[in-house]
């Protein structure tokens, strides 16, 4: 399982996380199958459900097939030859239903607002095909497996994001085809590992299978999963096992002493292998060259001398794995013939893995000049990295830079993350819709300037490979131009890295009077407009209702103005109008504290995303919040001095503690009960 697959996964952690309890599940399913009793239902409910609770979503939708594959291809043991194929169906889906009933209720705590984040989410309705099949696995990359990078699709980042796999490397050498090869040809009980195999490929192919569509529109949440290059962990767990399957074969068959044809054809094997790499060794100018004059080269793959080189590395490992294999069938496997090939096994694995380029921590988490600027402003604001700047396919000019320089100069949202920088986007992988939908109103507009939603989000800093002309409010405060050659006001016009700062952007709360009622679809068009101001009126989609504020004396009042707004009016925060201001006292996670004075009833704007399980409390009272200018808050108060708090209490995420508590109650009270049959069972016989 340590091969490219985990490897690429491992710093996607909700896959990597995921996926790494599928064998667990496996095993214990198994038992279930052939055993009586619910306690291995019940362990594979818990893996099941702290495999979902790694967060990926696909890896636990691939299980429960797996799972399924199993009901329908039964295991066969000693205890449960004798038992009919009606039977083994029958039992195997009552255990699976029974991992079911028990996997929802155990993960209901993360399941809940998962199914709530995605009514809301760009999922709900379903994605495009064309996104859903991003980075599916065409079969040409099966020799990925075996060649690391061999389209080189790393040495041109378009075709990366365009033709890609996903992976950063399948590579996983020869010996595990080898063995499974070996448990396929000796093997028994076989239909099922071939067939998760082959299912796998299927899901795998997405875009380049013609029976995706369908599995896209008819099979359940199949319309919301993207990259289906995702399901191959189902050939990798298969094909780790039928590697293993394979070396236990291999020594059964030395015992049976029926050894003879699979010994020749080893050694058989290891000398065609290693007078292969000889040839190659010995051939490879004209090797290289035919390979160039064959179109076996850059642009459509990697570079000729490449893959010469790792063809010539997979040839020796081949030789050295098969003279091994034959080695230990001779010496019946001794201790230090498995270490070698273990040894070997992982030295091919390891010493193929130079896709990682190596970086000092300390030049890694070095700030730009950009990230200094911003990060020196104390105030409450966000940035926004334009569309362009942050695109792989768009390349920018930096003087001596190193690979790491580029990419940190492209000040993606999440390297923004690092410095608690506040971007507009963030990063997340199953985004709001109307989230979505208004970043997109953002950048598909010809320029900034055609709308005032910067000032909306709050944006004080923007950064940019493309010149900003047309704003006045818009101050270019720096561009990297170091180390180019050219004036600097061509240098401008070209795709250096630039900063701007926005010198009139909103906080992150303010106080509007006026405001206006209208469906959804109307706001998103109304705040898109260039002589649309957010500080002057707020768009909403119902009626608001100003409650009575909690009493406070006009000593109170004045306690509050002396500890909170000195000076008065304070720079920080101010509002959005004359006669207001707002001021932010704290701020964590789950809680916003604000601290707002107003001569008169007003709307308390705040420029962060509407989402249910946001309440507000004005003065320690509880207040509806509103959905704002399409994707933000408004709060209704009335003229005075008051607190103003926003918490994160969600409804779905105490429906999924109070289900979740009940289901681990139970499953104890069952493993107990179960417990219990079994002693009496013993003792009344």
């Amino acid at each position: 399982m340590l091969s490219g697959y985990l490897l690429s996964v491992h710093s996607l952690l909700n896959c990597l996380l995921s996926v790494v309890w599928s064998p667990l599940i496996m095993m214990f399913f198994r038992r279930a199958i052939v055993s009586k009793g619910i306690k291995n239902e019940i362990f594979t409910g818990i893996f099941l459900t702290i495999s979902f609770l790694g967060g990926g979503v696909e890896i636990v939708y691939g299980i429960f097939f797996i799972l399924f594959f199993m009901v329908v291809f039964p295991v066969s043991s000693d205890s449960y030859q004798q038992v009919s194929l009606l039977k083994k169906l029958k039992n195997g889906l009552k255990s699976l239903l029974i991992v079911s009933i028990i996997f929802l209720p155990l993960s209901a705590v993360q399941l809940v607002p998962f199914i709530e984040l995605i009514k809301h989410s760009i999922r709900c309705e379903g994605i495009s095909f064309k996104e859903a099949t991003t980075w599916s696995f065409a079969l040409k990359d099966i020799l990925l497996f075996f060649l690391p990078d061999a389209y080189g699709y790393f040495l041109d980042i378009k075709k990366y994001w365009i033709t890609q796999c996903w992976l950063k490397t399948l590579y996983t050498g020869g010996l595990p085809f080898i063995l499974s090869a070996i448990y396929f040809i000796y093997g028994k009980n076989r239909k099922l590992l071939l067939s998760l195999m082959l299912f796998s490929i299927f899901l795998s192919l997405g875009l380049y299978n013609p029976f995706y569509k369908f599995v896209f529109q008819y099979v359940p949440f199949f319309n919301s999963i993207r990259y289906p290059v995702k399901f191959l962990f189902i050939l990798i767990l298969a094909l780790s096992i039928t590697a293993g399957l394979g070396f236990d074969r291999l020594v059964l068959i030395i015992k049976k002493g029926s050894s003879k044809k699979l010994a020749n054809f080893l050694i058989i094997s290891a000398f065609v292998s290693g007078l292969i790499l000889l040839l190659m060794v010995l051939g490879s100018e004209y090797i290289e060259s035919f390979m160039k004059s064959k179109g076996i080269n850059f642009p459509d793959f990697n570079y000729a001398s490449v893959n010469l080189y790792n063809t010539k590395r997979l040839f020796f490992y081949l030789a050295v794995f098969f003279l091994l294999l034959r080695v230990g069938q001779e010496l019946k496997w001794k201790r230090w013939v498995k270490v070698l090939l273990i040894l070997f096994l992982t030295a091919d694995l390891f010493g193929n893995m130079g896709f990682y380029g190596k970086e000092k921590t300390t030049e890694y988490f070095k700030k730009t000049r950009i990230l200094e600027t911003i990060s020196s402003d104390s105030r409450q604001f966000r940035t926004f990295t334009t569309a362009k700047t942050i695109s792989m396919d768009v390349p920018i000019l930096i003087g001596n830079a190193t690979y790491i320089d580029y990419l940190k100069e492209k000040h993606l949202p999440s390297m923004n993350q690092l410095y608690r920088i506040h971007d507009i986007w963030g990063i997340d992988v199953i985004h709001l819709k109307r989230t979505g939908d208004l970043y997109k109103a953002l950048v598909e507009k010809p320029s900034i300037s055609a709308t005032n939603l910067i000032n909306l989000y709050g944006v004080k800093y923007i950064i940019s490979v493309s010149l900003i002309e047309d704003n006045s409010n818009l101050e270019l405060i720096y561009s990297r131009t170091e180390g180019l050659k050219g004036k600097k006001d061509e240098l401008l016009k070209g795709n250096t890295i630039k900063l701007y700062r926005n010198n009139s952007y909103l906080p992150r709360a303010w106080l509007v009077k006026d405001f206006k009622i209208m469906d959804s679809k109307k706001i998103l068009s109304e705040i898109t407009r260039k002589d649309f101001n957010p500080e002057n009126v707020v768009f909403l989609e119902e009626e608001p209702k100003f409650n009575p504020p909690a009493y406070m004396s006009e000593e109170q009042q004045e306690v509050q103005l002396s500890k909170f707004f000195n000076p008065p009016l304070s720079p920080l925060v101010k509002g959005g109008r004359e006669g207001g201001v707002v001021k932010l006292l704290s701020e964590s996670n789950n809680k916003l504290t604000l601290l707002i004075k107003t001569n008169e009833d007003a709307l308390l704007v705040l420029n962060d995303t509407y989402f249910p399980g946001w309440i507000a409390y004005v003065d320690g009272k509880r207040e509806k919040v509103y959905r704002a200018d399409y994707n933000f808050r408004a709060v209704p108060v009335k003229a005075g001095i008051h607190k103003v708090k926003f918490i994160y209490d969600p409804i779905s995420f105490k429906l999924g503690v109070i289900i979740t508590s009940s289901g681990i109650i139970i499953c104890v009270i069952a493993g107990f009960v179960n417990r219990l049959r079994k002693k009496f069972d013993i003792d009344g016989h």
